[in-house]
């Protein structure tokens, strides 16, 4: 085989390879977030699965993750106005009591949610079995919102 068709084929040899392993890595590195609950989606999507109302108006700081192991969850993080939080809160939970009687929080509550399992939205797409809420007031007239929906 002569010299520069030797180099040829080490070359292609060792940039498939490298390819190969950077698109392991990069699997792997979704399949961990998504194992590890880390996986960022858009909020809108994570309130949906809650089964929440639009988030407030005037969310700032938002952080919204998804992981699946055993079940599905998806976690909500944002900050918004309280007085916004609690229109929210009761338009996307309406039975749900707030207690302030919390370890890890100002405020928390656990929504009863209604209807046949497991929960499914006209489309079919699963939706949470359980939701927990919990609120952290900030300076003044902020509220720190972190919802958890998740199956079972």
């Amino acid at each position: 085989m002569p010299v520069r068709r030797k180099r040829l084929t080490m070359w292609l040899t060792i940039t498939g390879a490298t390819a190969l392993v950077a698109a392991g890595g990069w699997w792997a590195s979704l399949w961990w977030a998504a194992f590890t609950g880390d996986l960022g989606v858009p909020c809108d999507k994570a309130a949906h699965f809650a089964r929440a109302a639009e988030l407030p108006a005037g969310t700032r700081d938002r952080n919204c993750t998804t992981g699946q192991w055993m079940s599905a969850s998806y976690e909500l993080d944002f900050r918004a106005p309280r007085q916004e939080v609690a229109a929210w809160l009761r338009a996307s939970y309406p039975d749900t009591k707030i207690s302030e009687d919390c370890s890890r929080a100002d405020a928390c509550g656990q929504p009863q949610l209604h209807g046949p399992t497991p929960f499914k939205d006209e489309d079919g797409h699963r939706l949470a079995d359980g939701v927990h809420v919990e609120l952290d007031y900030e300076d003044g007239d902020v509220a720190h919102v972190r919802i958890s929906g998740f199956t079972v």
